[in-house]
């Protein structure tokens, strides 16, 4: 009987286990877009006057690289950087968020 916890500790326990289960989650699933999200990307990059391009030639890539990150097809941390910090958000989880909310 030394080694029981009291039923509170247990269920604060469970909460904080559940909450950065959903935590992680929510990080890993805001990064995925949506196509239509892709184009309004692409929109606002020309809006700035940067296009495909000019990413995947600043970055040492291909152009099609940037257009699969920007269509949802894959993923690449250094691609998604370059596109958020050309519009001005500090990464690209931000960048999707504020995407979101607005559509909403």
């Amino acid at each position: 009987m030394k080694n029981q916890v009291p039923m509170e500790d247990l269920h604060t326990f469970i909460q904080q286990q559940m909450a950065e289960k959903q935590a992680k989650l929510l990080a890993r699933a805001s990064k995925k877009i949506t196509p239509q999200q892709g184009l309004y990307i692409k929109y606002r990059l020309k809006c700035v006057g940067v296009s495909g391009a000019d990413i995947a030639l600043e970055l040492g890539c291909t152009p099609v690289s940037v257009c699969n990150v920007l269509s949802g097809k894959s993923h690449s941390q250094r691609i998604e950087r370059a596109v958020a910090s050309k519009l001005g958000y500090p990464s690209w989880n931000e960048m999707v968020q504020h995407l979101r909310e607005t559509a909403a």
